[in-house]
């Protein structure tokens, strides 16, 4: 395996050909998005490996055994370590091309078992929300991001938009120069935006992001709105759109705003913290109702002591705790576990788990209605959502 320097990133292109659906690798040739490229052969090359900001993808001849065994060891011993070209990466998410890169997943994640995620890819080419501008809710304005609104006093602008562009551009200069984004002024306050995430000749790809306080308002699709609408009024013919299966809120806003469904594809992958990816597998396994498998997981990540766990997971897994406590109990609900199920759900509910109307519609707790126990756990809930003043 050679990494291949950035002024030879144009040979690769034809291996990348299959691939070039995911814009982020046409960027990362071109020079416009952060990136780097391992190859079986500086010349003449069959197999190449791409690291991006977007994710990692595979292409070429997959039946080459030293280069597969190589690439686990650079994801192993020098991605995982933390040397990666998106700042924090927690995980390793391998798109590919041919399919027949699968039966290789084993030998390249040895180490790991890799799990699997399906994607959704999508593509507007003509904008769906018609005056979008007379929608924007009164309070709320809709701005571009450019470097004289970044220069506003007094913005309220979250880490995380600036983040983004130094993560996919390189810097906020190169942003600037290439790129856009717009987002959702309330009071001062940023509380949705979308930027793109990459661009290559006429077409673009972009994403979302909305404060959590903010959610549910329609938001989000405005402000997407407003950034293809930018988008195809000048040069770019189509914009790209990425997200997971499991996202009905991404889905959601994708196809308000005008996105057409281009295809599903599968990414494996495996988190650098074996913690981490015990936890990702507990919730594989939920999401596939494979409930006996997602209990194991899910109860052995819980006895993991915090040293083991990487400091940002500590940080949040206590926002987080109730919605595993509560994934256990509908798994244990599921298979019969009664008393197991009720067990996690109090847990669920000492953690924050509050959500006492569609914890009333599972049909997986239903042989508990009625109970002493169930009644318990339902008052619970209403007192901590309707704590009466003393």
């Amino acid at each position: 395996m050679r990494e291949l320097q950035k002024t030879d990133y144009e040979k690769v292109r034809p291996l990348f050909e299959e691939l070039r659906w995911n814009l982020v690798t046409s960027a990362v040739i071109e020079g416009t998005s952060p990136g780097r490229i391992y190859l079986d052969h500086v010349e003449d090359s069959k197999t190449a490996f791409m690291c991006t900001v977007e994710g990692y993808y595979l292409a070429g001849y997959d039946n080459n055994d030293e280069f597969n065994i190589s690439l686990n060891r650079l994801i192993f011993e020098r991605i995982f370590a933390g040397d990666t070209v998106r700042k924090d990466e927690t995980d390793v998410a391998i798109g590919f091309h041919p399919d027949s890169w699968k039966e290789k997943m084993p030998i390249i994640f040895q180490g790991r078992v890799p799990l699997t995620t399906t994607r959704r890819h999508y593509v507007c080419t003509e904008l769906k929300v018609d005056h979008w501008r007379d929608h924007v809710p009164k309070g709320f304005q809709v701005q571009r991001i450019d470097a004289k609104f970044l220069k506003t006093p007094s913005l309220d602008i979250p880490e995380h938009v600036t983040d983004w562009m130094k993560t996919n551009w390189g810097s906020i200069s190169d942003f600037i120069k290439r790129g856009f984004g717009f987002c959702m002024l309330h009071d001062k306050k940023v509380v949705s935006w979308s930027v793109a995430d990459c661009v290559s000749g006429d077409a673009c790809e972009i994403g979302i992001h909305t404060h959590e306080d903010y959610r549910r308002q329609g938001l989000a699709t405005l402000t997407a709105a407003a950034a293809v609408d930018h988008a195809l009024s000048r040069d770019f013919q189509q914009v790209g759109w990425h997200c997971d299966e499991y996202n009905p809120g991404s889905i959601g806003v994708a196809e308000k705003v005008g996105f057409k469904l281009e295809r599903k594809y599968i990414q494996y992958y495996a988190c650098a913290n074996e913690a981490h990816h015990l936890e990702e597998t507990a919730q594989a396994h939920y999401r596939a109702k494979r409930y006996e498998e997602a209990i194991q997981c899910y109860e052995k990540f819980f006895s993991t002591p915090p040293e083991e766990l990487p400091e940002w997971l500590r940080e949040i897994l206590p926002q987080e705790l109730g919605t595993h406590y509560f994934r256990v109990a509908l798994a244990k609900a599921a298979i019969g576990e009664d008393t197991g199920a009720l067990k996690y759900l109090e847990k669920a509910v000492d953690n924050g788990w509050l959500h006492i109307n569609f914890l009333m519609s599972r049909r997986e707790f239903e042989s508990m209605h009625g109970t002493s126990a169930w009644n318990s756990i339902l008052q619970k809930i209403r007192e901590k959502l309707y704590p009466v003043e003393m």
